[in-house]
This record gives structure tokens, C-alpha cells and sequence, in this order.
């Protein structure tokens, strides 16, 4: 009998002592991705759960976050797609933005929760003689995503290769960089 109770102690104590283990949540890493070719009559849509374009084809799915064609950007969300994705905009740097808003996020209707034009959402056109679009700084974008997650995104280059400097008449224009930060377990963590 006292053995028994010696091994019932014994059992209890291994237990609580698991239970009393944490797990320490990972940090999340930044991504950047390069030569996101929005060169194409439709929109070039991409996914930030896989990292990576999405065909057309799933364009009226939820599979894709975010679209590119040109300068326009849109969210799938609102008029754009099928999804609850929205934007907020930060005047801010991306490593200060932490956690997503609770609340304010825009969609696309009538105007898209990222706005066209310049010195209106994410880019500036300097005109003549260079004709150069450059992304605004200290401009962080919270995104929605189509499945009502998280994501923290800068834009980093519209010409390809992401010149340093780049000439709007000799670089390559509609090729999207982009550096993000997506939360795939749905918090608002975005660090």
C-alpha cells in the first residue's frame, strides 16, 4: 500500500511539473520578395500563408490576400473578392508596428482600402525627367487577409531587381518588392 501511494505521489508531481512548463512563442521574421510582376492585363495576386503568387483562376477564391496590377493595389475584401480583407495605413516604421489594429480597417469599394495615385496610398511619381515611382516613406500597411489574419507590409521597390536608385525611362516598372510580416496563427502579433 505504501508503495502504491509512493507511486501515485511520484505520478502527480511529474504531471504538475508538466503542466507548469510554458512555451515561449517564436518571433516571427520578416520576409521580403522580389519581382512581383503586376506587367499583366489581369491582376497578380499573391497569397502571404504560402509566400507566393496565386493563379488567376483562384481569383474569385479567399486563397489569395492581396493583388497587384500596375500602381493599383487591391485587398480581397469589399468589391475586390470574395474574402474580409482590409487595410489600415500607418505613418510609421515597420519595426514599430508590434500588433494589428482591432479595428479601422478599410476595404475596397468605390475607392481601394489602399489608395491610387500619388502621395495618396504607398507611392510617389516624381515626373519629368525621370518619371520615377518611389514608395513612400514611413508607410506600414495592416492588412486583413482574405481568412481574417494578420499581416504587417512595406513596399520596397516597383522596378525590377529593386534598384537603389531607380530611372523610371531605364528600369524595368511593375515589378513589385515587398518585405512582410504575416501571423498565421490569427492573433495580432505582427513581431
Amino acid at each position: 500500500m505504501k508503495k502504491l501511494f509512493m507511486i501515485a505521489i511520484s505520478i502527480a508531481a511529474f504531471v504538475s511539473c508538466k503542466e507548469e512548463q510554458t512555451v515561449t512563442p517564436t518571433s516571427l521574421t520578416a520576409v521580403t520578395k522580389t519581382d512581383i510582376n503586376a506587367t499583366y492585363t489581369n491582376y497578380q495576386y499573391f497569397s502571404f500563408a504560402t509566400g507566393d503568387t496565386v493563379p488567376f483562376s483562384d481569383s474569385t477564391t479567399t486563397n489569395w490576400d492581396i493583388a497587384f496590377k500596375g500602381t493599383t493595389v487591391i485587398i480581397n475584401g469589399g468589391t475586390s473578392g470574395p474574402g474580409v480583407g482590409g487595410a489600415v495605413i500607418l505613418d510609421t516604421l515597420f519595426s514599430e508596428v508590434t500588433s494589428a489594429p482591432t479595428s479601422g480597417y478599410a476595404q475596397d469599394g468605390l475607392t481601394k482600402a489602399i489608395p491610387t495615385g500619388s502621395n495618396n496610398g504607398w507611392y510617389n511619381y516624381a515626373g519629368p525627367p525621370n518619371h520615377t515611382i518611389t514608395p513612400l516613406a514611413g508607410k506600414v500597411f495592416v492588412l486583413k487577409t482574405a481568412t481574417n489574419k494578420f499581416a504587417k507590409l512595406e513596399f520596397i521597390s516597383y522596378y525590377q531587381g529593386a534598384p537603389a536608385t531607380p530611372n523610371g525611362l531605364s528600369d524595368i516598372s511593375k515589378y513589385y518588392t515587398i518585405r512582410y510580416i504575416y501571423q498565421p496563427d490569427g492573433s495580432t502579433k505582427l513581431n
